[in-house]
């Protein structure tokens, strides 16, 4: 009895020895090249080949940051866009007829070279989509994310670049990772939203009008 209850002290010591999944991992990296068999598009649409990934939470604004790298200049490819699927807790391997059985996912969020972005049809706030060379940058307000069952924190998330010249499964270049989720790790995010951002530049621009029309004539 003593040994037996040595063992599950010790086995209880090493679970707490583990970290939590959403501390586990501070982004992804991807192979270069690895374009899905299954892609219509071209291979030298370098810029929906996914080379790394990270999403950060800052539970103070309730804000998630989605940051990715990829081998090309965004917007190199005409029509191409990117899906980050994120699991809240309910999250279904949408492509295991495909043969993705780990890419679980119960909501999407769409970010476009164009600097605009949505989630279900819902547009991000103006301001909410970063570009810099490679570099694709989206704010998403946690609002807009409710949970289905897990912590924010423990959201997990997987990129696949889509050629929006195609449809189905054959417009989606890359999985990042390939066949399964990555975690969201805690952060303080140096931005304000990006729906204060606008409002800000809203209330300059009704305050410039207001001294405008006060002038004298």
């Amino acid at each position: 009895m003593k040994t037996r209850i040595l063992g599950q002290l010790a086995c209880a010591a090493a679970l707490c020895a583990v970290p939590f999944a959403s501390h586990a991992l501070s982004g992804i990296t991807d192979t270069a090249g690895d374009f899905l068999p299954t892609f219509a598009g071209s291979i030298t649409s370098t810029d929906l080949d996914v080379l790394s990934a990270t999403v950060t939470y800052d539970a103070g604004k309730d804000l998630f940051e989605l940051t990715s790298t990829m081998a090309g200049a965004i917007g190199s490819t005409d029509k191409g866009f990117y899906v980050w699927g994120v699991n809240r807790g309910s999250g279904v391997a949408n492509f295991q007829a495909s043969g993705i059985t780990g890419v679980r996912f119960d909501s999407v969020v769409l970010l476009r070279p164009d600097g605009t972005g949505s989630i279900g049809g819902v547009g991000l706030a103006p301001g909410s989509v970063k570009i810099a060379g490679n570099s694709i940058t989206g704010y998403v307000s946690g609002s807009l994310l409710p949970s289905t069952g897990f912590n924010k924190l423990d959201y997990t998330w997987n990129l696949w670049p889509r050629d929006g010249a195609f449809t189905g499964f054959a417009a989606i270049s890359d999985f990042a990772p390939d066949n399964a989720n990555f975690t969201s790790t805690a952060g303080v995010l140096a931005v304000p939203e990006p729906g204060t951002t606008a409002l800000m530049l809203a209330g300059l621009g009704a305050v410039g009008l207001l001294a405008r029309r006060r002038r004298p004539t």
